[in-house]
């Protein structure tokens, strides 16, 4: 997919559509049209990339991104996982994986071990020095939220949540499909 969230027509002078876009100018219609389609598209990849590169921002002092962070954080309440296992849980792909468990080993924040249930996997563990250094990253992720929710009331976010994780299992039930 191309970069949705960062078109803009030169006549508009760097204001994409979102931006201009007014909540009384949105569509009225109960039922979305393909027009309304590519405006979620472009406001979910919009934020996925906001996320992101505040994310990494925030990380900054620990030299790592919100994947390497949502390794750990996954490791704190999982012990044991495969890189396979692990990268799954984090949505990327085994090749990415392995290179941030490398960056994660290599802090420190886990370690390798054979896995008790397989004589070809290696179990990864969150060690001392990680659950450390995940406590002291929980603050700066937890600003992200606070900015998001910010914007909503407590209905408002328990809504949306709801809603971007019913449209995350359909995409991924789609994706197992095709």
């Amino acid at each position: 997919m191309g970069d949705i969230a960062g078109r803009s027509a030169a006549s508009n002078e760097g204001v994409d559509t979102l931006d201009r876009m007014t909540e009384s100018q949105a569509p009225e219609s109960a039922a979305p049209t393909s027009v309304d389609a590519t405006y979620l598209t472009d406001a979910v990849v919009r934020l996925e990339r906001a996320i992101g590169r505040i994310g990494n921002k925030r990380l900054a002092r620990w030299n790592l991104s919100l994947s390497g962070y949502a390794a750990l954080k996954i490791l704190e309440t999982r012990a044991d996982l495969s890189l396979a296992q692990l990268s799954r849980r984090c949505f990327v792909r085994p090749q990415t994986m392995t290179r941030i468990v490398a960056q994660l080993e290599e802090r420190g924040y886990v370690s390798r071990r054979p896995h008790p249930e397989s004589d070809r996997a290696i179990a990864l563990t969150l060690t001392d020095v990680g659950r450390a250094a995940v406590d002291e990253m929980d603050s700066e992720v937890l600003k992200i939220n606070e900015t998001l929710t910010r914007e909503l009331d407590a209905e408002g976010v328990a809504f949306l949540e709801g809603a971007l994780r019913r449209c995350a299992l359909a995409v991924e039930a789609e994706l197992r499909d095709m």
